[in-house]
């Protein structure tokens, strides 16, 4: 038969036991939250990064939009190479004519 004194030690023993355990485990634990916070300090950092490049190309975009729209404007006011050799060929009939006088 086990004195109370055996049962008050091997609950004693148990107890420590148990709470090696228990703090291998809880360390356990906090070293696995470290890894998945680090790792989602590494995610927040390439979403926060890939962002801000979205931002500086959206920026560049709007330039070229603005920069094409102001050639767009400019060539309208052009002569192209069809009315250019049209308005030559006029311009050589009007000086022969104006030769003749």
């Amino acid at each position: 038969m086990i004195t109370e004194k055996q049962l008050d030690k091997r609950l004693k023993n148990q107890t420590k036991e148990l709470k090696r355990h228990f703090d291998v485990a809880v360390e356990s634990f906090k070293d696995e939250v470290q890894i998945i916070a680090e790792g989602w300090k590494m995610t927040k950092d390439k979403v926060d990064a890939t962002f801000e490049m979205v931002g500086e190309i959206k920026k560049d975009i709007e330039i070229m939009k603005s920069d094409i729209s102001f050639i767009k404007n400019e060539l309208k006011q052009k002569v192209d190479r069809d009315e250019f050799v049209v308005l030559e060929k006029r311009l050589i009939l009007l000086e022969n004519k104006f030769k003749r006088v």
